[in-house]
């Protein structure tokens, strides 16, 4: 338990020291020791009440000797009253005598019966008084609310919200400080007066060693309580640690230095059960975890942290303060990941015992506030321990656990610049995958798409090669040159790497080499599963890898991997739309780079795009076609050169027609590469030509094949439907391209929507969030009008004839509110 400090004056202090230098004797101690026990004496209210009555009392026998001619002194002070009248009767005789023995026996019993009487009366007094004053401080401290200040939050907005809230008032205990007692009373009196101060104990102490809590868990298991009291019961105590723990990490965050040991009041509300043996709640449990992920987010250093041996070096005193709070931080943030990992290990299938919901939500939360700590500090101690089982739970059974381990990940990999994590990553991830036999779960494959590798040559080693041929041919060179030379040609080099370490630039060579082990990585995590286990489930996640960094295969492996692909397309019967997209994307990427120099045929792949552009519509499946989307800009942009006329308007066709089953953000995007192809092609405007005479044979949209499909005898009728689409910028595409995609004039486009992209066109309009591009005005409120049209009879005698009949029935008394008028019988009647 912590004190505060407490200044001693100068004249104390003083007053001490001469003590100790010289001890007093037995008189001065005895005089201290009567001064004391007087002081005391005079402090209670009692004693002083009875100070003033016996003041009184002798003031009053003094006036009466005087009165009496008794003399003053040390003989008649010591008088009492009795004695004063055995006097007077002594020179009294007669009546007089008898007189004055009548008026003192009156006297006495009134005197004594008078003092007892005002005795009681007053202690009564003072006891009621002391009495109402204690249960009305008590009654005070009781309603008496105080205001505390709870933890700020931030919102969506990024407003610094502040809270607070009304407790009750708790007094402190105070622990008075000793007086020391000097040798002089002056200096007593002054130091009494001056420097008598009080102690408080530390102000989070109590809340640390939760000792209300414990007194109501105590008084709780001795009675038995119902349902509704029970949940009241549970709400209150959530509410309470709450309290608690906001208080135990506002102390940590104030100073860490000196508030260490709260790390195990919440290492405590981290178990099941605390030192008690009471059960922690579950909302509670998961509340200390949080909050200690944000307790070390916030703490802990960017840096890694050493190991110093103080007692074998000397270091300075705030050295050694701070090499003591470093070692102890992490001496607690092991601790920590120990308890998380024991949580997790709850839930493995290597775990013991029955796994629960309870063990599964904690272990939900352990994994995410692991994965807050790899995200926010993977520089630092222990982090690859983190890596390490968080790669192990990216293969969980539990979809939320994989989903958090999946996004930290992608994460890290975007914002890794040493890479020394992403490669500890990748390896960890592939010793996983070969360990259970490619039999993982997809989010294992698809958190690899997130790395940042651009511009990686894998025929390094060659260029390497080469490389050192030409260094050692200018080694030679140089150890023919002069001496003077070699000397200006070595301190160029210090200078240029001191320029180097100027700019804080960091070693090329060693990152690009680290990227290269990572790229070897991933394509052989990709390359074991097709060739090993080509049906796996994760297959698509692997085409879909391949796809995005297909730019960066060796060329060596261009060839078997085309044919691969090919053989997956062919034999796999069970093989699914979106496999075979991304198996022909993977291709076309593979033949749009430096596979230009193949002499691949990839006509058994355009049949195979062809059939499956049918395959994605506005139903479940819209997302897919920003895969075709993109095969589009391959074949169609790109490879345009490489494609026969009949191929090209093939495509064109279906995919006009694969248009009118989209949402409009799809359509957008198909008329946008429509109009590309229209812009790059002049053979396309055959299309636009309704007449179908040109040409040989028939369309036959069923077709496979794209080139005998004869897509030249038909026309663009879908652009006829799409100008009168609901979307209004769906009508002026198809107006545009209708007209020929003009640049200027009838038909042209605004130049906002003219510059997108096919991409920029499915982004910007898509509606999904249920915004809708461009934003549909609010309609007018006009009030509806009625048209009175006249009414044609066949017979002439007939309008004033039911006209009659309705007058009738209207000045006819009604027998009830519901009477209905019955034509058809006043007409019979008539």
């Amino acid at each position: 338990m912590g004190t505060k400090k407490v200044k001693i004056s100068s004249v104390k202090r003083a007053a001490h020291l001469k003590q100790k230098r010289n001890p007093l004797t037995k008189q001065q101690q005895h005089k201290l020791a009567q001064q004391k026990a007087a002081k005391e004496k005079g402090q209670n209210i009692f004693i002083q009440k009875a100070r003033k009555k016996d003041d009184v009392f002798q003031r009053k026998k003094q006036n009466k000797r005087e009165s009496l001619g008794m003399p003053l002194g040390d003989q008649g002070d010591d008088m009492d009253d009795d004695e004063l009248l055995d006097n007077v009767a002594d020179m009294l005789d007669g009546e007089d005598l008898e007189f004055l023995e009548m008026k003192r026996g009156k006297y006495r019993k009134r005197k004594y019966a008078g003092n007892e009487e005002a005795d009681d009366d007053d202690l009564r007094h003072a006891v009621g008084l002391e009495k109402r004053f204690a249960e009305d401080t008590a009654l005070e401290d009781a309603t008496k609310k105080i205001k505390v200040d709870l933890l700020p939050f931030k919102s969506r907005d990024g407003e610094i919200i502040t809270r607070t809230t009304e407790v009750d008032y708790k007094p402190k205990p105070k622990v008075k400080k000793v007086e020391e007692e000097g040798e002089d009373e002056a200096q007593e009196t002054d130091q009494e007066e001056g420097d008598s101060q009080e102690e408080f104990e530390d102000s989070d102490d109590d809340v640390v060693n939760d000792e209300e809590g414990n007194a109501i868990k105590t008084a709780a298991v001795q009675k038995m309580v119902s349902t509704t009291d029970l949940l009241i019961a549970r709400q209150q105590e959530i509410e309470r640690q709450k309290y608690r723990i906001g208080i135990i990490c506002s102390g940590i965050l104030e100073k860490p230095e000196d508030k260490m040991r709260n790390f195990n009041a919440l290492f405590e509300l981290m178990d099941e059960t605390d030192k008690a043996g009471v059960p922690n709640l579950l909302t509670v449990r998961k509340v200390a975890i949080v909050s200690l992920t944000e307790i070390f987010k916030d703490i802990l250093p960017e840096y890694r942290v050493g190991q110093i041996d103080t007692k074998m070096q000397t270091v300075r005193k705030a050295t050694l303060e701070r090499v003591t709070f470093e070692n102890a931080l992490l001496q607690h943030f092991k601790k920590f990941l120990q308890k998380l990992e024991k949580l997790t290990a709850a839930v493995n299938r290597k775990g013991h015992g029955r796994v629960t919901p309870q063990s599964v939500k904690i272990a939900e939360v352990a994994v995410q506030g692991m994965c807050d700590l790899l995200m926010s500090h993977p520089y630092f101690n222990y982090v690859k321990n983190i890596a390490q089982l968080l790669v192990y739970m990216l293969n969980s059974n539990y979809p939320r656990m994989r989903e958090a381990v999946n996004n930290c990940f992608r994460y890290v990999f975007g914002h890794d610049k040493k890479l020394e994590m992403t490669l500890f990553i990748i390896r960890r991830i592939n010793h996983l995958i070969k360990s259970k036999n490619n039999v993982v779960h997809l989010e294992c494959i698809s958190c690899l798409k997130a790395l940042k590798i651009k511009n990686v040559n894998l025929d390094a080693e060659k260029e390497n090669e080469l490389k050192q041929k030409k260094l050692e041919a200018h080694r030679q060179r140089l150890l023919n040159l002069s001496k003077k030379e070699r000397k200006r040609r070595k301190k160029l080099t210090e200078l240029n790497k001191e320029l180097d370490e100027t700019r804080a630039e960091e070693n090329k060579q060693t990152k690009h080499a680290k990227l290269t082990e990572i790229v070897k990585m991933l394509f052989t995590i990709y390359f074991r599963v097709l060739k090993n286990d080509p049906t796996s489930r994760v297959l698509s996640a692997i085409l879909e890898g391949l796809a995005e960094f297909a730019h960066v295969i060796n060329l060596d492996f261009f060839s078997d991997l085309i044919e691969v692909l090919n053989n997956i397309l062919e034999t796999q019967e069970d093989l699914g739309y979106r496999e075979q997209l991304h198996c022909i994307k993977t291709i076309f990427i593979i033949l749009s780079g430096q596979g230009e120099v193949l002499n691949i045929d990839p006509i058994r792949f355009y049949q195979h795009f062809y059939r499956n552009m049918l395959a994605v519509h506005a139903g479940k499946n819209h997302e897919d076609f920003l895969i075709i989307l993109q095969t589009l800009d391959e074949v169609l942009v790109k490879r345009r050169r490489n494609m026969s006329q009949h191929r090209l308007m093939a495509f064109i066709k279906r995919l006009l027609t694969v248009s009118l089953n989209l949402l409009h953000h799809g359509t957008l995007a198909t008329l946008g590469t429509i109009k590309t192809t229209f812009q790059l092609t002049s053979v396309l405007d055959i299309l636009l030509d309704t007449d179908d005479s040109i040409g040989s044979g028939k369309y036959d949209p069923e077709l496979e094949d794209p080139e005998y499909c004869n897509a030249s005898c038909t026309a663009l009728y879908e652009l006829t439907m799409l100008s009168r689409h609901y979307h209004p910028i769906v009508r002026k595409m198809a107006t545009h391209i209708a007209n020929g995609v003009p640049a200027s004039g009838e038909g042209s486009l605004p130049s906002e929507i003219g510059k997108l992209t096919a991409f920029d066109l499915f982004e910007q309009y898509d509606s999904t969030q249920m915004a809708f591009n461009p934003t549909i005005p609010v309609p007018r409120q006009t009030e509806p009008k009625f048209k009175k049209g006249p009414h044609n009879y066949l017979s002439e005698d007939f309008k004033p004839f039911y006209k009659a009949m309705l007058k009738d029935d209207m000045q006819a008394p009604k027998r009830n509110s519901c009477h209905i008028f019955d034509f058809y019988k006043e007409l019979k009647c008539k």
